[in-house]
């Protein structure tokens, strides 16, 4: 009788823990354990990992959107079987995460690979930034004061720190891909050195050079943060400057 009764106990906690962490002002660990989703057929490849966050909210966001894209992925051409194409359609998804401000906010970041058919594979990142208190995400909206008057300053650090490291060659692929828009600065993640922005194949380089990532240190950066994130981030303003080189 114990042990059915220490057994049952076992069960409700592995059902509730996650819940019930995410129910505190943080949660710990943020990562509980992965999801991993293999399916071979005769036409394609599954191969999917992500994470299983201590938020449930969190892990309700990441879900459903793997759920999205797996979905697209298979209703693409359900019917291949190597007759008409001689190579399996393949997706591929794998996952990194960082903590920040103590573990309260949990950057996550999906790299995704999806071959049907071509030279190559495409490839592009998803991210998000979730407050592990709820599970909330935190948007561009949310970490800066101002997202319109941010944005100009965004765009001159990127494109300052791809052009030195290409030179003029691609100029015509990095401007056009750093324009002061929203959606080309809507990847991004934040790790122990600052703000990471994202930029995937084709948008700001060609494919031979891969993903391309702009870490801008919280140094140059925390003026346009909210209160609230600054505050979370344990920063502090910088003193007032003219000087907006990076």
């Amino acid at each position: 009788m114990h042990a059915i009764r220490s057994f049952s106990v076992a069960i409700m906690l592995i059902l509730f823990t996650p819940a019930l962490l995410a129910a505190g002002s943080k949660c710990t660990p943020l990562v509980l354990s992965k999801i991993h989703v293999a399916e071979e057929t005769a036409g394609f490849i599954v191969n999917i990992h992500y994470p299983v966050l201590c938020a449930d909210r969190a892990n309700h966001t990441i879900r459903n959107w793997v759920g999205h894209r797996l979905f697209d992925f298979k209703k693409f051409d359900p019917d291949h079987d190597l007759s008409d194409f001689p190579h399996k359609y393949e997706m591929v998804m794998n996952y990194s995460v960082w903590p920040a401000a103590s573990g309260r906010l949990a950057s996550v970041k999906l790299d995704v690979e999806v071959y049907t058919g071509g030279a190559h594979p495409n490839h592009w990142p998803m991210t998000w930034i979730f407050d592990m208190s709820d599970g909330d995400t935190l948007t561009l909206e949310e970490l800066f004061t101002d997202v319109d008057t941010t944005l100009p300053t965004l765009s001159a650090i990127c494109r300052a720190v791809l052009s030195r490291k290409y030179g003029s060659d691609i100029r015509d692929m990095i401007f056009p891909g750093t324009e002061p828009l929203e959606e080309n600065f809507s990847r991004f993640i934040l790790n122990d050195e600052g703000v990471a922005f994202i930029f995937p194949h084709y948008q700001v380089a060609p494919y031979a050079f891969g993903e391309q990532v702009v870490t801008i240190p919280y140094a140059h950066i925390t003026k346009y943060f909210t209160p609230e994130v600054n505050q979370m981030l344990g920063l502090a303003l910088p003193p007032p400057t003219e000087d907006n080189s990076f």
